[in-house]
């Protein structure tokens, strides 16, 4: 198979769905669709049917999506798939490529699945370490190493509803650890007695010192013991909802890096918005300046298709 002048770069969570028209050789976004038909709700459709098979199944709602790409039917058209649509939840599940793998990301694991109606798939499956497992990440991953290479070593950390650590070592990526950080903020934020006391708001930097102290809190591996402190602050103190609410993130942050501490090594973050800004002053508060790298949202924003090109390449190959 020769490499296309384009692809269609499908990116397929467990809550969200994207597609984007691809130009290959500049990674150019010709145009975009996305919804909030992520892999579990297409799933829990799925159980709710017996007319079709789980692959026909997820096809049928990639190839209904690829109408508002409005890109001309031919031959060469080609899904490049990352993240859950290879899990049990998803199209066709695949079995994770084992831990390490390299910067190039022929070590990962593919199936190319022909559709007569729609465009074939090149799926990629996820990684597995001895204790962890991740899907959509190592291509992200992937998409960055050409700015690790510039480093021996390293963690690149990936914030998020499950943050990833993922350590390299030339040109290696050798393990990483999960951080469920985003799901245990909105559990507790939501759903937990403390939600009375915790209130949303957008970032200031008049939150900057109660965010801290939550920080210092989870380095210190006080996380557990300091959660109830927030509604004791509420009734006692009169704390407010809004500082409440950075100090938990602060809390559980903080909990996340602890073990960045005793590594000493360089740490890439990855994250924009509002992750950018609290991973950073988090990490800055224990790390020198010189050893937090963060990415330019330029680079983030092509890190996924860098990834997924470097996959179709070697399928090219």
């Amino acid at each position: 198979m020769k490499l296309p002048k384009n692809f269609i770069s499908c990116d397929w969570g467990t809550s969200n769905f994207r597609l984007r028209w691809v130009d290959t050789d500049t990674l150019d976004v010709l145009c975009e669709h996305t919804t909030d038909m992520g892999t579990k709700k297409r799933f829990q459709q799925f159980k709710s049917q017996s007319e079709m098979k789980q692959d026909q199944f997820f096809a049928a709602y990639l190839k209904e999506q690829l109408k508002a790409l409005n890109i001309a039917e031919d031959n060469d058209r080609i899904i490049v798939a990352s993240g859950m649509l290879s899990s049990s939840i998803g199209m066709k599940e695949l079995s994770y490529a084992p831990m390490p793998f390299s910067f190039d990301g022929m070590d990962l694991s593919s199936e190319f699945i022909p559709f007569d109606s729609m465009p074939n798939v090149l799926l990629v499956s996820g990684v597995s370490s001895k204790s962890d497992v991740m899907r959509g990440e190592e291509i992200q991953a992937v998409g960055l190493a050409e700015e690790l290479a510039h480093h021996k070593s390293g963690t690149l950390l990936l914030p998020g509803t499950h943050s990833k650590h993922i350590r390299f070592e030339k040109g290696i990526f050798k393990d990483f650890t999960t951080f469920m950080t985003g799901e245990l903020f909105e559990i507790i934020s939501r759903h937990s007695i403390l939600s009375a006391s915790l209130e949303p708001a957008q970032w200031e930097t008049s939150f900057q010192n109660i965010f801290l102290e939550g920080v210092e809190k989870g380095l210190t591996n006080q996380c557990m013991p300091s959660l109830f402190s927030i509604r004791a602050n509420t009734l006692l103190n009169h704390i407010s909802g809004h500082d409440n609410y950075f100090y938990l993130s602060g809390l559980l942050i903080g909990a996340e890096i602890t073990n960045l501490q005793r590594r000493k090594e360089t740490v890439f973050l990855a994250a924009s918005g509002i992750y950018n800004t609290l991973y950073k002053l988090a990490l800055a508060s224990f790390l020198p300046k010189d050893e937090i790298i963060c990415f330019e949202e330029r680079i983030l924003e092509k890190a996924l298709l860098k990834g997924q090109k470097k996959i179709l390449e070697t399928y090219a190959e």
